[in-house]
This record gives C-alpha cells, sequence and structure tokens, in this order.
C-alpha cells in the first residue's frame, strides 16, 4: 500500500464550502478625487473595492457605495484611466440621500431561516450567508442579504430580508437561465421497467414493439440553455452518429420519439447524465461552491451510436463518452450511460487515476463504475436490489448470463456484471478469465471489479437499512475518497481511501486514524472480501 497523506478534515471543508477573498483597494489620487466628484453618491461614502491593471497600463476601479459602513446594494461607480490620462467615470449606478441605517432587529440566523423558507429549500450545496445591505428607494432599508446554494430545487438564490421586520424584500435566482424539455424514455432500461426480460429476448435492432413503447415513462430534461433548441444544457451536450449531429426540437418536446429513431438515444443520455450530476451536486459536490470541489461539473460531451461496435467508452484525452450501436444501443441502457459517466467522475477527480494504464487502477474503475450504475438504478422509482445489481442487464440481453427471478421480480433475466458477487479478491484473481492487459495475460479487471463494486454495494445497503440519509452517506463517502486516488491505486488503497474519506466527513475518536462513524461496517465488508486483512 502506498502512503497516504492526511488532509485532516480537507474533504469536510470541501463539501462544506467555506473560503474566504480579499478585494484589492488603491490610495485615492487627487486626480481619483476630481473624478468621484461625479459620482451621485457623496465622495465620502465610496469605498475603492477593486482595482484592474489591463495589459498596457490602463487601469479600472470599482467603488463600493457606504453609508455608516453599510453597503448600498446595486451602488457603485466605475473609472478608467488610460495610460498617461486622468481617470472618470465610466458608470455611476450611485444613490443620493441614502440614510444612514439603524441596528438589525432581525438575527442572521432568522434571516437565513426566512430565505430558506421564501424558496422552499430541501437541501444545500454549500451553507447559505448573510451580510447586511442597504436597499436603495425611500431613503434605503436595511436588509440582510442572504445568499442560498440550494441542491433541491437547484438555484442560487439571493433573497433580501427586511433587517427591521423579517419580510422578504425581494428573491432571485443567479443560476443561468435554463429550460426543460420532455420527453418519454426509460428510466432505467427496459428490462427493469419491464421487472425482467419477458417478452423482451427477441427484440431486432431498433424495432419498436408495443412493449417497448408502453415501457416508457414521462421524464423532465432541465437544465437546457436559453437561446436553443438542441440537447445542450449546464452538464451535458448529447450529439448522436459518427458526424456528431445535434438533436433539436423547437418546442423542446420529444415525448412521441420512440426506440426506432436515432434522437431516441441521445435524449436517453441527456437525461441520466443530467440526472447524475444534479445528485452529486446535492451530495455538496460543486464547482459553484466558495471553495470549488466539483466533479465533472462541466458540460459533459457524449455521443450516443458514435459507432457500430458493441462497446462504449470515456477518453481522458478528450473528455468525450463514446456509446456503441452494436447489439442493443448502448445509449438505450441508463447502467451502460452511467458506468461510462462514472470514468469521466473519477478522471475528473484524480487525472493520474483516470489517465493510469495499470492494472490496479482499472480494477478499480470498472467496479467503482459499476458502482455508481447500480446506486442510480436504486434512485429510479420503483426499483427492487434486483434491478440495482444486474448491471446493463438491457445491453446484455443477448449474451450475458441468465439468472433467475428474484421476487418481486415478474421474470428473470440476463446481466453483463453484477454488485452482488459471492468472491473475495483471491478467488477472483484465481477465477477470472485471463485477458491481454499491458503486453501480458491477466484476471480480467472488469471481473475482479466485481469484488470491489459488490463490497461498496454491500456497505451501502447495511447503511441503507437504518434510512435512505445513510444511503446518501455512502455515496458521499465514496465520491469524496476517489479524490485521493493516485496512479498506482489497487483495491486495497483504495478501500483505505474509503475509510479516511469517511473519518474526514463523519469524524470520531482520534483525528486522523482513519476510524470515523461507519468504520466498522466499511472495514468488516473490505475484510470479507479479501481486500482488507
Amino acid at each position: 500500500m502506498h502512503a497516504r497523506v492526511r488532509r485532516g478534515a480537507w474533504l469536510a471543508a470541501l463539501i462544506a464550502g467555506f473560503g474566504f477573498g480579499t478585494a484589492g483597494s488603491s490610495a485615492a489620487t487627487p486626480g481619483m478625487h476630481h473624478a468621484l466628484r461625479a459620482a451621485t453618491a457623496p465622495r465620502a461614502e465610496l469605498t475603492a473595492a477593486k482595482r484592474i491593471v489591463l495589459p498596457g497600463g490602463a487601469v479600472i476601479e470599482r467603488f463600493q457605495q457606504r453609508v455608516g459602513r453599510t453597503p448600498v446594494l446595486g451602488a457603485e461607480a466605475i473609472t478608467n484611466q488610460a495610460p498617461g490620462g486622468s481617470p472618470r467615470i465610466l458608470t455611476d449606478t450611485t444613490r443620493p440621500t441614502i440614510q444612514v441605517p439603524g441596528s438589525a432587529r432581525i438575527s442572521r440566523g432568522r434571516a437565513i431561516a426566512v430565505a430558506k423558507s421564501s424558496v422552499g429549500v430541501q437541501g444545500l450545496r454549500a451553507p447559505a450567508s448573510a451580510t447586511l445591505g442597504i436597499q436603495p428607494g425611500d431613503g434605503g432599508t436595511l436588509v440582510w442579504r442572504v445568499q442560498v446554494p440550494a441542491a433541491h430545487p437547484l438555484g442560487d438564490f439571493e433573497v433580501l430580508v427586511d433587517a427591521g421586520n423579517g419580510s422578504v424584500v425581494a428573491r432571485d435566482d443567479l443560476l443561468r437561465n435554463f429550460h426543460t424539455g420532455r420527453a418519454k424514455l426509460y428510466r432505467v432500461n427496459p428490462v427493469v421497467q419491464n421487472r425482467g426480460a419477458r417478452h423482451l429476448w427477441n427484440i431486432q435492432g431498433d424495432r419498436d414493439t408495443p412493449l417497448l413503447r408502453k415501457l416508457r415513462r414521462r421524464v423532465k430534461l432541465p437544465n437546457l440553455d436559453d437561446g436553443q433548441h438542441c440537447l445542450a444544457g449546464r452538464w451535458v451536450r448529447a450529439l448522436r452518429g459518427h458526424n456528431q449531429k445535434e438533436t433539436c426540437k423547437p418546442n423542446l418536446d420529444w415525448s412521441r420519439i420512440t426506440r426506432s429513431d436515432r434522437r431516441f438515444e441521445p435524449l436517453e443520455v441527456y437525461f441520466q447524465i443530467n440526472r447524475a450530476q444534479r445528485y452529486i451536486q446535492s451530495l455538496g459536490f460543486s464547482d459553484s461552491n466558495p471553495t470549488p470541489n466539483g466533479i465533472a461539473d462541466r458540460v459533459q460531451r457524449a455521443v450516443a451510436d458514435a459507432y457500430r461496435l458493441d462497446n462504449s467508452a470515456y477518453s481522458p484525452f478528450t473528455q468525450t463518452i463514446t456509446y456503441g450501436r452494436g447489439g442493443v444501443d448502448d445509449a438505450e441502457d441508463g447502467d451502460v450511460i452511467l458506468h461510462e459517466y462514472g470514468h469521466a467522475m473519477q478522471d475528473s477527480e484524480s487525472s493520474a487515476f483516470g489517465h493510469s494504464s495499470r492494472y490496479g487502477p482499472a480494477a478499480v474503475a470498472e467496479g467503482s463504475s459499476d458502482y455508481w450504475a447500480a446506486v442510480m438504478s436504486w434512485r429510479s422509482p420503483h426499483t427492487a436490489n434486483e434491478d440495482d445489481v444486474c448491471i446493463f442487464d438491457w445491453d446484455a440481453i443477448r449474451y450475458g448470463r441468465f439468472f433467475p427471478r428474484v421476487p418481486p421480480e415478474k421474470s428473470g433475466r440476463r446481466c453483463g456484471r453484477r454488485t452482488d458477487v459471492n468472491r473475495t479478491l483471491d478467488e477472483a484473481t484465481a477465477r477470472c478469465p485471463r485477458v491481454p492487459f499491458g503486453g501480458r495475460y491477466a484476471p480480467d479487471p472488469h471481473c475482479v471489479g466485481e469484488v470491489w463494486s459488490t463490497g461498496l454495494w454491500n456497505i451501502r445497503r447495511s447503511l441503507a437499512s437504518e434510512g435512505r440519509a445513510r444511503a446518501r452517506d455512502m455515496d458521499q463517502i465514496y465520491l469524496a475518497s476517489q479524490f485521493m486516488y493516485t496512479g498506482k491505486e489497487t483495491l486495497k488503497d483504495a478501500a483505505n481511501a474509503l475509510l479516511c474519506a469517511d473519518e474526514d466527513l463523519h469524524p470520531k475518536g482520534r483525528p486522523g486514524d482513519c476510524r470515523g462513524e461507519h468504520y466498522a461496517v466499511i472495514h468488516r465488508e473490505m475484510t470479507r472480501r479479501g481486500i482488507l486483512h
């Protein structure tokens, strides 16, 4: 095992999103004093906030209006000074006759509670914050300016709460303006929707059947970019075919599209990746946090039906996911879509791990991505454990190993892999088929990865037995641990990273000993798998 550098509460601080910053300032020159006389507000109320020197020497300065040391919201003067010239005001939004505010009668905590209630917040991506300001108009009103980085509903809400009586003065969402599309898709895949593979065995190509049309569900496609009508949004750009065509509709309503239409697969890709990233954000991982800690928090380029092969892949060089259309189209199966997105997430958290060509990282990566597919299946409505642990049950309907019916399912199914295998690491190493890897033959890393995914899934099920919130705890621990991965990761290293992430997020006992709140559950399962001893 390679040595790990302990970071104390590093991950906890990341997820809490704490950060700080300072604005630059400069002493006002006689020329600046003269320029600021042109502002609407009295010169004494203007405080230097930021100074920017452009290439070539020009200087732009921002001055915030403050009355009694309290900022007037939206009130600033911006000056420009060309090289060798005198400063002059470019923009002035300051206000005259703002009265000195009294003391706040409403506490900061109360203001935050009022703001969260007004938004209907059910979860945060980072802690809410509040500072005092003056809302212009009628001499000015002292308000709490509350910033709420909400996960549910998703938004960066700025709420102004009257500091005198606690009423909401104004509320805005500062996230980009997005639109929501509509479609009828498979929430996971047809086998899951059908509670088994009965009547699905003989599906040919992209042919529609009454059953396959019936198994679709109405879904929303949120976070589509404003000003356009294609599958391009905050976190996903879904394309199709080797020419990477856009999928567009002016009214953003694709509800009539079925699997026989080539547009169906990119719709499925957009739906699956977008909902995965929304869940990641809800767990506290976002580049919008004061201390950015996002996981693949970018526009993921993904191409459905990219080639005829029955294979899909994430490229760490281009950060693009491609889905094949051999056999069952890969992009019709949510497990395949999210497995590959799992690789994008790993690369985002540790590029050394994502770019590694070594065997250990390959086995960890495959098992981790299978686990992520199972997690997102679990989060879909009305799924059972067999739906979750059987990975690629639609894509593998021709090639997978058959597993008989497990109640409450209606029939058996084939699985490409599973996250509930009854093998230890030593047993998998001995029994998994040997495949070419790095110039030699080695146990298939996908097969060995099942030991890792099973360990993760068993830990999650154990915690979930205490409530759904505990399942979220496990997903947060799992995602946090991947920040510690290296280019030489082994399953043992990954298990230790899991323990350290648990201690970072759920500290208990002596700091730095990687024995957090869930140590016993994690260590016991990883020992049972033969990963830890």
